[in-house]
């Protein structure tokens, strides 16, 4: 898939680079070709000018293209070369039969394809007129020069810019290749997490079929784990949806932070203490924040949840929540630590990635983390850890 995407950025990268390419060796192109044609009337009418300023005015000294003027006489039909090289004689024509080929042409200026010669229809008179000619091959060997020059650079610029769309695709999909390496990291972690459950559910009905059912000895243990096993499917498949889901917003309202801390901490502070531990607050009074309840309430749950599962046997937990003020803005901090080695790098890097689990594997489904770290970025906030004075301190700002 991210190959296929790979291909169709390059494919239109190209097709743009080379219509672009295209469209500026066009105006080049024009653009000189115009240049030319320009310069080449500049001269004639150069020429034409000093022919009408004195009559005999010969500016082969400015190094123009060959040239000459045919003076032509109306009552004896005759003509004959006043200025320039009659230069068309090396290709066997003569004076009357270039006449003849411009008889009837009422144009100002034309060119003669077959001889590359351009004429101007200069001076006129009741007696007869004066024709310049020039020689305009020139201009086709220095088109023929720029457009070899627009392909030595073209060239190499398409192949340059291929090179540079090549690695602009594969950053491209970048973000989609990890994305769909995520999704079916996803599919695959979570069909491991929800195979657990449904076969100890599978395999409490056969000891409830063995032992006789609802009537066996053994039927009030399966059904006991039954029900819990299917409230693990049921948090875990939440949590899947949760993270699953765009745009994932609550509904904001102004909170007493301080009052829902210290009631969260009596709850969890009966669960800690059948666990053999404390948990010790100190909160902050005049806290408020505004945001949604439940998706704040799911963050603290979740650090605590976590501190319990991987606190040392006898050791406390701290629950800390205080006001921050910086030049740029003010926050609420919250913080939850327990007892704990430093967290690797390695672990850092990888904690609230969705079903990541450290070394002590079991304590969890692994994406209690990953969901704290999705709500706190929806509330435009920052989750992070540090290790002070022996406890791993998971700090929330907001």
């Amino acid at each position: 898939m991210t190959r296929k995407l790979q291909f169709k950025f390059l494919s239109v990268f190209m097709i743009i680079m080379l219509l672009l390419s295209l469209l500026l060796a066009g105006v080049v192109y024009y653009q000189k070709k115009s240049q030319l044609e320009y310069d080449c009337m500049m001269y004639m009418l150069n020429i034409n000018n000093l022919e009408n300023r004195d009559g005999s005015g010969d500016p082969s000294m400015l190094n123009y293209p060959p040239y000459f003027v045919l003076e032509i006489d109306n009552q004896t039909d005759t003509s004959q070369v006043v200025m320039g090289e009659f230069f068309l004689a090396e290709n066997g024509l003569t004076t009357d039969e270039l006449i003849a080929l411009l008889a009837g042409s009422i144009e100002e200026t034309g060119v003669l394809e077959a001889y590359q010669v351009r004429y101007y229809n200069g001076i006129r008179g009741t007696e007869g007129h004066r024709v310049v000619f020039m020689d305009v091959s020139y201009i086709a060997a220095d088109l023929a020069k720029t457009r070899n020059e627009i392909l030595l650079i073209a060239v190499p610029s398409l192949a340059l810019m291929f090179v540079v769309g090549l690695f602009l695709s594969r950053w491209f999909a970048r973000p989609a290749k990890q994305a769909l390496d995520e999704q079916r990291w996803f599919v695959s972690f979570a069909s491991h997490e929800l195979k657990t459950p449904l076969s100890i559910i599978s395999a409490n009905l056969d000891l409830l079929d063995r032992s006789g059912g609802d009537e066996g000895p053994n039927a009030a243990f399966c059904y006991d784990n039954i029900r819990q096993e299917c409230g693990r499917m049921q948090s875990l498949t939440e949590a899947m949806v949760w993270l699953a889901l765009p745009g994932r917003s609550g509904q904001e309202e102004q909170l007493d932070v301080t009052k829902l801390l210290q009631e969260e901490a009596l709850r969890f502070e009966v669960r800690a203490f059948e666990e053999g531990h404390a948990l010790k607050a100190d909160v902050a009074e005049g806290l408020s924040l505004r945001c949604d309840r439940v998706q704040l309430l799911t963050v603290v749950d979740v650090l605590l949840d976590n501190a319990l599962k991987y606190c040392a046997p006898g050791s406390d937990i701290r629950l800390a929540a205080r006001r921050c003020t910086t030049i740029s803005r003010r926050t609420i901090q919250i913080s939850v630590g327990n007892p704990g080695e430093a967290i690797s790098k390695s672990e850092y890097e990888n904690i609230f990635k969705p079903f990541y689990q450290t070394d002590q594997a079991g304590k969890g489904a692994g994406i209690g983390l990953a969901i704290a770290r999705e709500i706190v970025t929806a509330l435009r906030g920052q989750i992070r850890i540090e290790h002070k004075d022996g406890l791993n301190w998971f700090i929330v700002e907001l």
